[in-house]
């Protein structure tokens, strides 16, 4: 057998626990077959007599020895037991009392715990995870990435559970947070520099009844498609777009669940129009992205700094652009309306299921049809959908002769099919006939049947085109838009 086809082997797991963790890793060697007479057993040093004596005699089986390289022994200690396997001991038990100038020479534990801190973070990074959970449960810890909007279960060495103490308050002192405070939520921030740029993590501790858990957010992987081109909009779709976002004037919301992407959206609209000649302000909560030539507030609602509020201060700042990360509440609405008819672009995002629903949802806030008509030009509604992973990416024929397209699952996709993601949308422009229907009181129903009938495409209707296209499948149509 060959070494790479011993790296695809799904070896197991009852031979891998016959032999100690610490052992496998102290020798350096993996055992991947046994039957009634051999056990095969790769070995970065096959000439250690002492250690194929040891295996031979726990076995009583001779002992068939394959040389692998360091790199393919870790390769295969990570497959197996996870991120950061062999940094730590079994026996190491107990927590580690860090402080701000903690000397990474101080012990050997101490610098283990900040190296497995480093591999979590860029190996997340690597794989291109928006967000890493970490998460105590009961006699264990589990780390999961969130790749392409869905969780995935990273292995992790059995013995980090006796150090996880420490893990948390190395992220703590990195993200600058009281270490000592364990009762309450904390929230901080941390700047990492890779090999390519410069980039920022948001930190969540929440405290559970099994220990203290971490989200961290991975901000670079969030903004790396940031233009308007790259979001997946059909050309018809962004050509309108387009046009909305060169208006002088007027509302342009952006719709959708949490984590579809409208952040991103937005920023991507005013990064194109951004053209040094305007004064743009936002106000978010939080600020994600840093964009060059924007002026951001983060809402500090402990002080009073809300949404209301900071709009009511931006337009004392004479902007042509205002964004607002969010439309919570009628005294918001009614100020981003006020702004819109005093001759300001304002962009904003709104939770609704569609586009068409945003004008209920505006009336439900207390804001006066007349009003909507008079300064709403147009909503964007949007779901992220996850494409077929191109190294996977197959065939077939279905029942009614079309072609078919998905991912057979590959070790580049996690074996899920899927590779990064793209968008789907409709975009409800606010012409001359949809105005006469929303001051008629007409339903969200009558409004979208006039709409198909001049051949407008709904969420679903431009999903299906996807399909059809063979980015993404009917699948991942259902999950975010059926």
């Amino acid at each position: 057998m060959t070494n790479k086809e011993i790296l695809q082997l799904d070896i197991d797991k009852k031979l891998i626990e016959e032999i100690t963790e610490n052992f496998i890793h102290e020798r350096k060697i993996f055992p991947y077959l046994k039957n009634e007479r051999d056990i095969f057993v790769a070995m970065v040093n096959p000439n250690d007599i002492n250690t194929v004596m040891h295996i031979k005699t726990k076995f009583k089986r001779k002992v068939i020895p394959t040389q692998i390289s360091t790199e393919e022994f870790f390769l295969l200690a990570r497959k197996y037991f996870g991120v950061g396997a062999g940094m730590f001991n079994e026996t190491s038990k107990g927590s580690i009392s860090f402080s701000k100038d903690f000397d990474i020479d101080d012990t050997k534990e101490n610098a283990e715990v900040i190296q497995f801190v480093n591999r979590i973070l860029l190996d997340a990074y690597n794989k291109g995870a928006t967000d890493i959970h970490l998460e105590p449960v009961k006699d264990d810890i589990l780390l999961r990435y969130r790749i392409d909007g869905v969780l995935h279960n990273i292995p992790l060495p059995s013995a980090i559970k006796h150090v996880y103490l420490s893990v948390v308050s190395r992220i703590k002192i990195m993200a600058e947070m009281d270490i000592a405070e364990k009762r309450l939520p904390q929230d901080g921030r941390i700047k990492i520099k890779t090999k390519t740029e410069e980039t920022e993590l948001r930190i969540s501790v929440i405290p559970t009844v099994n220990g203290e858990s971490i989200v961290i957010r991975i901000l670079a992987n969030q903004k790396k498609e940031m233009e308007l081109e790259n979001l997946g909009m059909t050309t018809e779709i962004l050509d309108k777009f387009k046009e909305l976002i060169q208006k002088p004037n007027g509302i342009i919301l952006v719709t959708g669940p949490t984590g579809s992407g409208k952040t991103t959206t937005l920023f991507s609209a005013i990064k194109q129009i951004n053209n040094g000649q305007l004064k743009i302000l936002t106000i978010e909560d939080p600020v994600e992205y840093q964009l060059d030539g924007v002026s951001q507030i983060q809402v500090k609602s402990d002080i009073g700094l809300d949404f209301a509020s900071g709009l009511r201060a931006i337009l004392r700042h004479d902007p042509d652009i205002i964004m607002i990360g969010e439309i919570r509440d009628r005294e918001t609405a009614e100020i981003a309306i006020r702004s819109s008819l005093t001759g300001h672009l304002v962009f904003a995002t709104l939770h609704t299921n569609d586009s068409i629903s945003s004008v209920t949802r505006l009336i439900d806030m207390g804001i006066e049809p007349y009003l909507i008509t008079s300064s709403l030009v147009g909503v964007l509604a949007q779901r992220l959908v996850r494409k077929i992973c191109p190294y996977c990416k197959t065939s077939k024929i279905i029942d009614n002769g079309e072609e078919y397209w998905y991912g057979k699952g590959c070790d580049y996709c996690f074996y899920t099919g899927y590779k990064g993601r793209s968008s789907i949308h409709e975009l409800y422009v606010i012409d001359d006939t949809t105005k006469k229907d929303i001051l008629k009181g007409k339903s969200n129903f009558e409004i979208k049947s006039h709409l198909v009938e001049d051949g407008w495409k709904n969420l679903k209707a431009d999903g299906m085109t996807k399909v059809k296209l063979g980015l993404t499948t009917l699948e991942e149509i259902m999950r975010v838009a059926w």
